[in-house]
């Protein structure tokens, strides 16, 4: 672009020709104001659309009573007085203001959408007195406005199928994203409009190809909609639901304009261009309802089949429901949902008609049933009439505690080489050694049957609800290791009672493309159910919950230690060196660790150079470094000094226990020489809070009190008495009428095996559980005090 460096008198002189006459020098006495451009950009030079300028005038022989300004658009990159031919002069009454200025020309060939946009401008200030006198010569200034252009992306349809035609329904709807680069890849905003078409195939041959080129070739085409405000209420600017359409092909576009008026100059598949397909559907919307005992069903049609669950009569169900049909173009109109509907066909059976969702979900009122079979339906319907059904058939199971307590043994050791105090040096028990240990706790207790109350989950890997049913009481004897990627490795437990999200349509999205499942006969979190029935229960063992807190898939490489239950059982939940990324919506609080057992914090000691460390020196962080941990170094007294080889009693109604002889004698396993002891999960450990960046955990409620504390060789370890067993008395005042001779009691949980460990010492306590927390019958013959 030249400057506009013409001589002062030229420019007066084409100024009383080509402009308004109110240009040409008053003759009278007044005398004109002067006016100059104090601050702007150079002249000649090349910046941003958006200008600050500044001005100011003086009147020799009175006050300026205003200023105007013209901005010429130079067509041909530079001044030319035809450029403001009719351009009006606008008032303005201070001395600086900001320009948006156009620059909607595109600079060069586009290779993408987003293209650099300019468009070269004359800034003309004129300064005018209070008898209407202006400026003779008007301050001025040339320079050239810069851009890029605003890229869009559509979203729904999705872009997963490329250049293959998306189906959509006959009433579909397109949602769209735009950024609008103001100077690069750090400067962005919402564009200024958006502008769609959608075109049949039919006048183009019936083919995709020229109807694309038809859109390209032809930006002024009457198919294309007007400009719409990308910031319309309503979301109308993001997204657009056509009316009914003809099955056949069509081609989408959008692009979208700036505040400065550069456009979209690529229409690029399948970016902002999509190729569609409009037929009959043979599916509905992506359809999830969700139970914290059942977990999770999906269903994407009304021909899903139906599933089937036991749940504990009594128990108060309620089902969160959510949808999504983004994914293929449709809207999800609402919901319905009855109880035991016989003609699915029938409005007035549905306990309520279709209903639009408010928000993201809907959750129903819970209900409870006391005995029989009943069955919830629920469905969804989008914009063009396709739905999804869920069907789920519950039979409601009675407790009735005609047994005393069963024994699961969920320690299948005899399937790994050298399982044996003999042959393991006191490592690990065989499976007769362990089951041996486990009778001989319970062998006062009156009416126990081994070959009936004990079940073996490797011979009888599903335990119904109606087994469980039975009984007053359960112990769970769990053996785990807590970072396989094997399900094989995972006690039976994980089935039962891995975390299920209270809330599944918190994140709505993320069910669009999910896969069906469910249908058939499922398992319910079963030891939840128990314990709501008023069943007591004892989990004891190698990780017992760590296992079942929550996994990705099948390993535990997404969790970390030590963790929150309340925050971090949601998938992508991370742990940073302050809050929890969920602590606003803690979605942890229906889940098994958090309320059955009353977990805030769970941790673990044992053999690892990774746990050893300290947040920051290279292990696994913490959300609370735990400063007394030893820094791992050649010394293997470092590394092993803070596992488990004793549990100090904090209930006095427990003895302390010790290794038994077989793990810990002088040529075992677990000799103190050797400075290893027992894997062991700690609870609610005391150090958890002990740093200012967990100040955000709640303290311990008083459904938990510990029974055992850690003791280790290295005394001075921050872990030395945390809880490593602990009551639970989250549903201590449940006393269920079907069981006759209920009792409210509390429950326990074991962090270690505790097989391990002297059983003199140990079954006093045990004892204490059963006859004088549980209050279950002695053998007649045994009828003595504990101590």
């Amino acid at each position: 672009m030249r400057n506009f460096d013409w001589p002062w008198l030229m420019l007066g002189v084409l100024f009383v020709v080509a402009c308004e006459p109110d240009l040409r020098v008053d003759t009278h006495e007044n005398v004109a104001p002067n006016v100059w451009l104090s601050s702007g950009p150079p002249e000649g030079s090349v910046g941003t659309y958006s200008v600050q300028l500044y001005w100011g005038g003086w009147d020799p022989d009175g006050e300026i009573s205003r200023y105007e300004y013209l901005v010429s658009d130079n067509v041909t990159g530079v001044f030319n007085p035809a450029d403001i031919v009719g351009v009006p002069w606008n008032p303005v009454f201070a001395n600086d203001s900001t320009f948006t200025f156009s620059a909607d020309s595109l600079a060069e060939d586009p290779v993408s959408q987003k293209a650099v946009f300019m468009r070269s401008h004359t800034f003309f200030i004129r300064a005018v007195d209070e008898e209407g006198l202006r400026s003779v010569e008007p301050a001025h200034r040339s320079f050239t406005s810069r851009t890029l252009s605003p890229v869009v992306d559509v979203t729904t349809p999705s872009d997963d199928l490329g250049l293959t035609p998306a189906a959509m329904p006959p009433i579909s709807t397109f949602v769209w994203n735009a950024t609008d680069y103001i100077d690069g890849d750090d400067s962005k905003q919402d564009p200024d409009s958006v502008q769609w078409a959608l075109v049949s195939t039919k006048a183009h041959g019936n083919e995709y190809g020229p109807t694309i080129e038809y859109l390209r070739n032809n930006p002024h085409a009457p198919d294309w909609r007007p400009w719409v405000w990308y910031r319309a209420p309503l979301d109308s600017g993001t997204t657009w639901t056509t009316p009914p359409l003809e099955s056949g092909d069509y081609v989408f576009a959008i692009r979208a304009k700036d505040e400065a008026g550069a456009v979209t100059p690529i229409l690029e598949e399948p970016v902002n261009l999509r190729r569609i397909k409009i037929a009959p559907r043979i599916s509905g919307p992506t359809f999830l309802i969700q139970n914290v005992f059942i977990g999770r069903i999906i269903a994407s049609s009304c021909d899903f089949p139906v599933t089937i669950a036991d749940i504990a009569a009594g128990v108060p169900l309620s089902f969160a429901l959510s949808a999504c049909a983004k994914h293929y173009g449709g809207t999800v109109s609402g919901y319905r949902y009855g109880w035991d509907i016989i003609d699915l066909n029938d409005p007035d059976q549905w306990e309520i008609d279709y209903t639009p969702f408010v928000g993201s979900f809907a959750i129903t009122p819970p209900r409870h049933f006391n005995f029989g079979t009943r069955t919830f339906s629920a469905e969804v319907i989008d914009n063009s009439g396709y739905c999804s059904r869920i069907e789920v058939k519950i039979n409601f199971v009675r407790f009735t505690g005609q047994r005393n307590l069963i024994i699961v043994d969920d320690f299948p050791v005899d399937e790994r080489p050298g399982a044996g105090w003999a042959a393991s040096r006191g490592g690990l028990p065989n499976d007769a050694e362990h089951d041996a240990f486990w009778l001989d706790m319970v062998s006062n207790l009156d009416g126990f049957d081994a070959s009936r109350d004990m079940i073996a989950t490797t011979v009888d890997r599903e335990i119904p609800l109606t087994t469980l049913a039975a009984y007053k009481s359960i112990f769970w004897s769990v053996y785990g290791a807590v970072n396989t990627s094997e399900i094989s490795d995972l006690p039976f437990l994980y089935t039962y009672i891995q975390y299920r999200s209270k809330n599944p349509a918190s994140n709505p999205e993320g069910a669009c493309n999910a896969t069906p499942e469910g249908g058939g006969k499922v398992l319910p979190n079963a030891l939840a159910l128990a314990m709501q029935a008023g069943v007591h229960v004892l989990i004891a063992g190698r990780h017992p919950i760590q296992n079942v807190v929550r996994r990705g898939t099948s390993s535990n490489t997404a969790l970390r230690w030590p963790m929150i239950p309340l925050y971090e059982l949601e998938p992508g939940a991370t742990q940073t060196g302050s809050a929890p990324t969920f602590q606003a919506i803690r979605p942890g609080d229906l889940g098994f660790a958090y309320k059955e057992l009353c977990l805030e914090a769970i941790d673990y000691a044992f053999l690892s150079t990774q746990r050893a460390r300290t947040a920051g020196s290279g292990g696994n962080p913490r959300y609370c470094p735990i400063n007394g941990w030893r820094n791992p170094g050649s010394s293997i007294e470092t590394l092993r000094d803070h596992t488990m080889r004793a549990g100090n009693p904090l209930d006095p109604n427990f003895l302390r226990i010790e290794l038994r002889a077989e793990a810990a004698g002088t040529t075992s396993a677990f000799y103190h020489e050797s400075k290893q002891g027992i894997d062991t999960e700690m609870y609610n450990p005391a150090y958890f809070r002990a740093d200012a960046a967990c100040s955000f955990v709640p303290e311990p409620r008083d459904c938990f009190q510990a029974i055992y504390g850690l003791v280790c060789l290295d005394t001075a370890e921050l872990s030395t008495n945390q809880p490593v067993a602990f009551w639970t008395g989250a549903f201590a005042d449940v006393v269920n009428p079907d069981i006759p001779g209920a009792v409210g009691a509390r429950s326990v949980v074991f962090g270690f095996p505790p097989v391990y460990f002297d059983s003199e010492q140990l079954k006093p306590g045990i004892e204490y559980i059963l006859f004088d927390e549980w209050q279950l019958p002695r053998r007649p013959a045994t009828a003595s005090t504990i101590r």
